[in-house]
């Protein structure tokens, strides 16, 4: 070999590990926290400025009264808490409590029933999916109006059902005993398919040869749903829980298009009571101590979910 060759020879041969080359640098701890809080940093701006700052503000205006547009309000303390509960206040949350109650149950109910249904393998069954969604796609208002239509007094397709039964027809919607129960029906029947999405969802993450082992173990549907499926899907049943709950203490939609609060005041829920009142009557104190009582109903019931659900957790 030439000198040349050996020169090029030695050139090309690798260098030895470590030499040639700096040391790897890692990020320090401190720029890691950096990073960190950068990518955090939207998120956090965001929450604060759209959440924590209006409730601060409700807070702030729930002790003073004065209207919509009164820059300089009057300090009244815990005086608009006293006149809220007094003065229809204290039945709007009965109605609500009592309204989300009933949402609970039938939506929920409802959800499982045909989630079971829906995740079993009957024939055809899985072409009736798509029904459930409808509710959830179509506006609000505009399924209102077709549900006032067939509440109405004489010539509404409920009224119409009960004639052809020989049964009395009734005024439902301006009936203090059928209101709610009115607005109530359109509600689960508007929102009961998400609750039918999530069950099918959280049957499906069922491992079917859990299933399968219980079956060959003599199990039969119902004891592998109430040993198997059902404490598998704790979670995903909390948090159909939770929203349900959330969706019963927030509805207004439903309540301003078909009653608009009445018939006096049986179906006026918190909700609409922070509408009437600030919107209408220009009494910002009262509606504000009526967002707050909601928030503090909210997050109260949401506590006590999480801390029953942890404790049947501990007890498993």
């Amino acid at each position: 070999m030439t000198r040349t060759g050996r020169d090029t020879a030695r050139g090309t041969r690798a260098a030895p590990q470590g030499e040639g080359a700096g040391p790897v640098r890692r990020p320090s701890r401190r720029g890691a926290w950096v990073l960190g809080y950068a990518f955090v940093a939207p998120t956090v701006v965001l929450t604060v400025l759209f959440s924590l700052v209006p409730l601060g503000m409700l807070l702030w205006r729930s002790l003073y009264s004065g209207g919509v547009f009164d820059f300089a309000p009057t300090f009244a303390g815990l005086d608009n808490y006293t006149a809220m509960l007094a003065e229809g206040g204290g039945r709007a949350l009965g109605v609500t409590g009592l309204y989300t109650a009933g949402f609970i149950v039938l939506t929920m109910g409802a959800g499982l029933g045909l989630g079971l249904l829906l995740n079993s393998r009957a024939p055809g069954v899985a072409r009736l999916r798509a029904p459930f969604v409808i509710p959830l796609v179509v506006p609000v208002v505009a399924t209102a109006l077709i549900w006032a239509n067939m509440f109405a007094p004489r010539f509404g397709l409920v009224n119409r059902l009960l004639g052809a039964l020989n049964l009395p027809q009734a005024d439902f919607l301006s009936s203090p005993g059928l209101a709610l129960l009115a607005v109530l029906t359109f509600g689960a029947w508007q929102f009961f398919g998400q609750n039918v999405i999530l069950y099918v969802a959280a049957l499906k993450s069922v491992p079917q040869d859990v299933l399968d082992a219980a079956s060959v173990d003599g199990a039969g549907a119902w004891r592998r749903f109430r040993h198997v499926q059902w404490p598998m899907m704790h979670r995903q049943t909390l948090l159909i829980w939770v929203v349900t709950t959330l969706t019963g203490l927030q509805t207004f939609t439903q309540i301003y298009v078909l009653t608009q609060g009445g018939p006096d005041g049986a179906t006026s829920t918190a909700l609409y009571y922070v509408y009437n009142e600030g919107f209408v009557q220009f009494d910002t104190g009262r509606a504000n101590a009526m967002g707050v009582a909601l928030f503090l109903l909210s997050l109260l019931v949401t506590m006590a979910q999480l801390w029953l659900a942890g404790r049947a957790d501990r007890a498993r």
